[in-house]
């Protein structure tokens, strides 16, 4: 720390009321660190927004309290002090003790609040408001559905807003109405509160700023981050495994039964110690876990290997969370994104992940949860990659292999995906206008649209589009008017708020019936069905989606004589950024393998270099394959998506095939033909492109929303059509 720092801790340190000055010597610490210090003025002066971000376990949480509560601590008030925020409860219960010790002394009471927290104990609040309250986003929504006029007087000496794991809300529907919420606090309170946003990923306040609070650029905002970083050592492996052929002889596929050589790797290394090993799918984490359980048995160990997911029930997964909690049994969870957050568990020895990462911003998180104490992180990828099939140009092209040095490649830079700023999010703003006019009774448009969009989150909505939003709302009976004009709830509206689950914004997954020839192969939970004609792995073979129905939760399959992967049950498909796709094609061109390869690994590498150089990919995009026309864009999810949109939009059946393109039963010179039509009359929109979609409800409440709007959302998150016209401009010249 340098001189000028220290001075600062410990002129921070005499500024400490005394009982947080016992708490810190009680600790045994020598005073405050480097983050702390730093952060201690920008939030005591109580003007500005403040961003802290530092490696987990680095102190963010005192560095953000320790000032909080020395401002409150000397401008004492009745009601609410310090609302925290944090996407689990799970969080909330480990913040609850830690802030319980810190606050002893201070008179300023803690209270957890959330839907495993008593009544009794909400029931106090509500008649006494005050101190530190630690709320999840949905109850904060109860909060301002029910309590509305409660708020007035709790939140009228608000001092700050602290927003915990700040990066896992941006860029998703439940941020946004997060970001909502606060601003309707904002209004209730008639003043901008100070909002506090912790996390360990953050490294350009430019990416926090617009999405700490949205359509307020002229409000300061300060980052405080460590001006030197923990020289942390990485020990990372990349392991690869051959998993022999795709396919049997009978056209099955047999995507899980390679994975017993990487459990019994898990099972080698990492039996008797602490770690974390997450998958991209619950199928996955089922799968290997219940492999390394029979392993345990088979020689038998005591079992330390145990599923983390969603679907879990509660004990199941509290009791996997406190053994990694204690530290004193070796444990072992195969994990989906559940044990991404910053649950205070103990040190983890390593980080495995199996399959490529979908995103880096993921990849760096999950890697915070290893080395926290000994300052050295331990990261195995284990990545499989199946023989070379002549149909199967992934395969070839070893793509799972180079995606995942890809990711690896942008973690070591530093760099992570941007979250989208810019979203139309008309399910949550629904939900928000819905929340707004039953928490007063009734609302007019001028108003819901001053509050909720002229100054709130949703600017991207002006009053032509809201107004036909409010119409659609009309249309389904979820408001109806008054005859002041003003707006309430109608009987469908009120039916929709009644529901116990009205408060959040993500949908639970939905069991989805799948049928062949009107015979039930099974079932799925899946947020929304697949699109159609998507190939994927079910019940050990592939199939391709003919058609689906979200009302009767069916999706109808046909028999799908290619390579496939299993849909990932409950969650998105996830978004592959460009520059992940970018970082792969460097890899094939610079042709150098990462020191980080074990020997399998190695060989997947430079078999994907010589196909790449065999296939001439450096300087052609086109290639004819047994399975059709390969585009390679290198290009992320939005942009591969864009270009079948539009090719599609000419009749040219094009489909994604791992990191590439297949278009089949189309020739050159009709691809060609296509193009051309394509690139003389491009769509005047992009809501064209999605026009033939036939179903766009991803979210919530999109069931409610007007088509045109659901187009338009759509068609803004999910289509990068300048990039894809570039594209194809030069597949045309190459044709």
């Amino acid at each position: 720390m340098s001189k000028s720092l220290e001075a600062a801790a410990q002129a921070a340190y005499a500024k400490l009321p005394q009982p947080l000055q016992r708490f810190i010597y009680k600790r045994g610490w020598t005073g405050l660190n480097e983050l702390q210090a730093a952060a201690f003025e920008p939030i005591l002066e109580h003007k500005s927004d403040v961003v802290l971000s530092a490696a987990t376990a680095s102190g963010k949480t005192e560095a953000a309290f320790l000032p909080a509560l020395t401002w409150v601590h000397a401008h004492p008030a009745p009601g609410f002090r310090i609302i925290y925020v944090s996407p689990l409860k799970a969080l909330i219960n480990d913040q609850y003790r830690r802030l319980t010790d810190l606050t002893a002394g201070l008179n300023i009471p803690v209270t957890p609040w959330h839907g495993d927290v008593s009544s009794s104990r909400k029931e106090r609040q509500l008649q006494k408001p005050e101190g530190v309250i630690l709320i999840t986003p949905e109850s904060l929504e109860s909060l301002l559905f029910n309590h509305y006029n409660f708020l007035h007087q709790a939140c009228k000496r608000l001092a700050y807003i602290v927003i915990d794991e700040f990066h896992a809300f941006m860029g998703s529907q439940r941020g946004i109405q997060l970001v909502s919420q606060l601003h309707r606090l904002d209004n209730i309170a008639g003043r901008r509160i100070v909002r506090i946003a912790l996390s360990a990923t953050f490294s350009n306040i430019a990416n926090v700023q617009p999405y700490l609070r949205p359509n307020a650029p002229q409000q300061p905002c300060v980052m405080v981050k460590p001006q030197t970083q923990r020289a942390d050592s990485l020990a990372l492996q990349l392991r690869g495994y051959d998993f022999g052929p795709r396919r049997s002889d009978d056209g099955q596929t047999l995507w899980m039964l390679p994975y017993k050589s990487i459990a019994r790797d898990i099972f080698r290394l990492l039996r008797g110690s602490n770690n974390l090993v997450f998958a991209n799918s619950r199928a996955k984490t089922e799968a290997v876990a219940g492999m390394l359980t029979e392993m345990c048995s088979a020689q038998h160990v005591p079992q330390e290997f145990f599923p983390h997911h969603g679907s879990l029930a509660k004990d199941l997964r509290e009791s996997v969370e406190h053994r990694l909690q204690e530290g004193r049994l070796p444990t072992t969870a195969i994990c989906t994104s559940t044990l991404e957050l910053g649950i205070d568990i103990a040190d983890v020895e390593s980080i495995g992940q199996i399959d490529a990462p979908m995103t880096v911003a993921s990849l760096r998180q999950r890697l915070g949860r290893s080395g926290r104490r000994s300052g050295r992180a331990v990261l195995r990828l284990f990545i499989p990659e199946y023989d070379i099939d002549p149909v199967d140009l992934s395969s070839q092209l070893a793509e799972e292999t180079f995606l995942a040095a890809a990711m690896v490649e942008l973690l070591l830079q530093r760099w992570y995906e941007p979250p989208q700023m810019e979203e139309y999010s008309f399910s949550v703003l629904l939900q928000q206008t819905l929340s707004v006019i039953a928490s007063v009774g009734s609302a007019s448009a001028a108003n819901l649209w001053q509050l909720l969009c002229a100054t709130g989150p949703f600017w991207m909505t002006d009053k032509r589009i809201f107004a036909k939003f409010l119409r659609s709302l009309a249309e389904r009976d979820l408001i109806v008017q008054l005859g002041d004009g003003t707006l309430t709830l109608g009987r469908e509206g009120e039916e929709l708020c009644s529901r116990w689950h009205f408060y959040s914004t993500f949908r639970a997954a939905d069991d989805y019936r799948i049928e062949h020839d009107h015979k039930e192969i099974g079932r799925l939970p899946l947020n929304r069905p697949p699109d159609i004609g998507t190939p994927f792995v079910f019940a050990g073979k592939a199939w391709e989606v003919t058609f689906t129905s979200r009302e009767r939760r069916l999706i109808g399959v046909k028999p799908y004589d290619k390579s496939a992967e299993p849909l990932i049950a409950g969650e998105g498909l996830g978004f592959i950024h460009d520059e992940s796709c970018r970082k792969m094609r460097e890899l094939y061109l610079k042709g150098k393998c990462p020191q980080y390869f074990n020997k399998t690994a190695q060989e997947h590498f430079e078999r994907g270099i010589a196909y790449f150089n065999h296939y001439n990919l450096a300087h052609q995009t086109v290639l004819e394959s047994p399975a059709g026309l390969a585009l390679f864009p290198f290009a992320g999810s939005c942009t591969i998506f864009t270009i079948i949109q539009l090719l599609r939009r000419e009749l040219v059946h094009a489909k994604a095939a791992g990191c590439h393109i297949v278009v089949e039963y189309c020739s050159r010179e009709n691809l060609k033909a296509a193009i051309s039509r394509l690139l003389a009359a491009p769509p005047r929109e992009p809501r064209e492109l999605v026009s033939r979609i036939s179903r766009l409800e991803e979210n919530k409440y999109d069931e409610y929303i007007d088509r045109s709007l659901l187009e338009l959302s759509f068609a803004h998150s999910h289509l990068h059509i300048p990039a894809a016209l570039d594209f194809l401009k030069r597949v045309y010249s190459e044709l």
